[in-house]
């Protein structure tokens, strides 16, 4: 293999969400890249064994009979580490910490351990099962500054090993047939187009933004709706449908269902709102604002350090219907305001948020492991 690093990307979770995606972002970075070979080690049928279906990529599976003391499966990583020539494991579920580690120490062969925390931190883990963990632990990637004191805080680490990165997220895009989307879903072209991308759960908050929307539209008129993502308890959807039903000639809140790729259309709309009680980062914020669309999130987790607020766009507090409808108000009736917040967030977000910045700063950290290169 000559000088090319050799890392393991683990991740035996079935999920679907943000965590995964990165896995398979991250893989296909590494692969692209002369600098490394990677090796992905999944769950056989996860959704991310689908993802990563390129031919290039080498996979291999592995079943955890017991998650809590993983012996048998730390033993048979262990072996795939030493045939490999594995240099770096990197670990992003929480759950599969615990078998790394194991494996880590059952390997013939110096391996080292990356783990990307994408989670928050809630309490002190620094009793001897965690001592025993995070020592095994060679650089601890997090996605927030939030993160990065919690991890100081509550964890038994060197602070040298605690490495900020923040998610990137790819160049914005201009969509060409806005008119004809909009047009297509019912939703006025002409109106202020407000739009909550992601799942449709209660966590999400849909029921805030529709609640601040429709006492806009009793004041103006000129507003619209646009809820995108897939309906994840039905329950809750049949709530959003009845608090949307508004008696009046003219539909302004559109449930326009999940969008295979939600980043081709954030240009459509003047604003995008992000309004989950307390999301880690808020991913969607900043492609909204490379697509040069405002946004508007909750003050609360990763957000603030998105959302310089009334500078790159407008915070409100979790939770506040009322909040939310004042931030909303001003762009709605400041069009220049609103064009100057999509402005500023763009610039922000591109300089902050670019893949080509998170890929800089990942390698730095890989630089920084001293790994042994081919032994």
């Amino acid at each position: 293999m000559g000088m090319s690093l050799k890392i393991l990307e683990l991740c035996l979770s079935s999920g679907y969400g943000g965590l995964e995606l990165y896995v398979n972002k991250v893989t296909n970075y590494f692969l692209s890249s002369k600098k490394y070979d990677v090796l992905a080690v999944l769950k056989q049928n996860s959704f991310l064994d689908q993802k990563l279906s390129s031919q290039s990529i080498k996979k291999r599976y592995l079943k955890t009979i017991n998650r809590h003391i993983p012996i048998i499966a730390a033993y048979k990583l262990a072996k795939l580490l030493d045939m490999e020539n594995i240099n770096i494991i990197h670990v992003h579920w929480g759950k599969d910490l615990f078998l790394a580690v194991l494996a880590k120490t059952f390997c013939k062969k110096p391996v080292k351990i990356m783990y990307m925390r994408q989670m928050a931190l809630t309490r002190h883990k620094r009793d001897i099962y965690h001592t025993f963990l995070y020592k095994n632990v060679d650089a601890y990637q997090v996605i927030t500054r939030t993160l990065y004191n919690d991890a100081i805080k509550f964890l038994p680490l060197q602070s040298e090993k605690i490495h900020l990165l923040y998610y990137g997220v790819p160049e914005g895009t201009r969509c060409d047939s806005c008119k004809d989307y909009l047009g297509g879903k019912g939703v006025d072209p002409s109106s202020f187009k407000v739009a909550i991308f992601g799942r449709v759960e209660e966590g999400k908050g849909q029921h805030l933004v529709i609640q601040a929307v429709k006492n806009i539209y009793q004041n103006r008129n000129n507003i619209s709706l646009s809820i995108i993502g897939h309906v994840m308890d039905q329950a809750y959807y049949k709530k959003l449908e009845n608090l949307a039903n508004i008696k009046s000639n003219k539909q302004f809140i559109h449930f326009l269902g999940f969008h295979e790729n939600p980043t081709s259309i954030m240009s459509c709309f003047d604003v995008v709102v992000l309004a989950t009680r307390c999301e880690t980062f808020g991913l969607v914020l900043p492609e909204a604002m490379r697509a040069e669309t405002a946004v508007i999130g909750s003050n609360c987790g990763g957000v603030p350090e998105i959302i310089v607020d009334g500078e790159t766009g407008l915070l409100f507090e979790s939770d506040d219907a009322v909040g939310l409808e004042r931030a909303l108000d001003k762009l709605v009736s400041d069009k220049e305001f609103c064009n100057r917040l999509a402005k500023n967030g763009k610039n922000y977000a591109d300089k902050q948020f670019s893949e080509e910045l998170h890929y800089k700063n990942l390698d730095a950290i890989i630089n920084q492991l001293d790994c042994n290169y081919g032994v």
